[in-house]
């Protein structure tokens, strides 16, 4: 892996990352609070960004490249689109990696230190909090439809089968 210096003072860096979906709908303070703590890592194809069981508090949106997500040896997904986020879970529970994630191709991903949410000051906390912890939700939503969906195919599948 390669990575920068923290993004601290970067605020050249502000409007570009704004284009992010991610990152839109949050104020430019925010903004800058979140790239003071932020990295880009750049990874190369096979090499592990993220180790199941560990327990970090980085937070990953895909800027280029693509990523697989496994557990246990057996892939669940894959995320190349810019914008795409992994990480998450562990920034809500606190709770160890619930998966691998290694590089496929030449990725870059901004990577943002999530103990900044405890540096915030209380008159920022509640606002940010509601707009991180919103976007969350958006996401595990999604993957959740996603799960479902399959669950769905794989009893049908099942059902199939025991007919056979």
């Amino acid at each position: 892996m390669k990575e920068t210096a923290y993004l601290l003072s970067r605020d050249e860096l502000v409007g570009k990352f704004r284009k992010l979906p991610v990152l839109n709908n949050f104020e430019n303070k925010y903004l800058r609070q979140i790239l003071s703590l932020s990295k880009l890592r750049m990874y190369e194809p096979g090499e592990q960004i993220i180790e199941e069981g560990q327990n970090d508090r980085w937070l990953y949106i895909v800027i280029s490249g693509e990523v697989r997500v496994h557990k246990g040896g057996e892939e669940l997904t894959r995320l190349s689109h810019v914008g795409d986020i992994f990480g998450e879970m562990n920034v809500i529970d606190g709770q160890p990696r619930s998966a691998s994630i290694h590089a496929v191709t030449n990725t870059t991903c901004l990577a943002i230190d999530a103990s900044f949410l405890d540096k915030l000051d209380e008159q920022d906390k509640h606002p940010f909090n509601a707009v991180l912890y919103r976007l969350f939700s958006e996401i595990l939503a999604e993957r959740l439809r996603e799960t479902d969906a399959e669950l769905a195919r794989c009893r049908k599948d099942l059902e199939k089968y025991r007919k056979a």
